[in-house]
């Protein structure tokens, strides 16, 4: 407890609740093994712990942007097809030229342009 302890002084935590603080405490605990197990197997390099160390998997998600769908899931499974026909859709015309993103690092918003491209086409006919 007393490096659980440490952790909550350095990164300012505080927590409302015993509750809160044995939850977030079991969180810390169960990383702290795997960190040591980790650092027992490298020699070349230390991992450690960081102002996340007691945050929950879902919690870390947020910071990729992760949003939960709004969608109930009877709805997201799509019908499965007896047509065993396959589409090329490049050859069909959904799908734009390779883009060189370069350095933007915004892959995200070429994905998102190419979806929106193929929907389009398949809405309209139109690239």
């Amino acid at each position: 407890m007393t490096y659980f302890m440490e952790h909550v002084a350095e990164f300012g935590l505080s927590y409302g609740t015993v509750e809160e603080f044995n939850f977030r405490q079991t969180i810390w605990e169960a990383l702290e093994a795997e960190l040591n197990l980790i650092n027992a197997e490298h020699s070349n390099f230390t991992v450690g712990h960081n102002f996340m160390s007691t945050w929950t998997a879902a919690e870390k998600k947020v910071l990729n942007g992760y949003v939960a769908s709004l969608i109930p899931e009877e709805y997201t499974m799509l019908e499965e097809s007896n047509d065993d026909a396959e589409v090329n859709w490049v050859t069909a015309g959904a799908v734009t030229g390779v883009k060189d993103q370069g350095q933007c690092g915004s892959c995200w918003s070429f994905s998102t342009t190419g979806s929106l491209e193929g929907a389009h086409f398949l809405a309209t006919g139109d690239l």
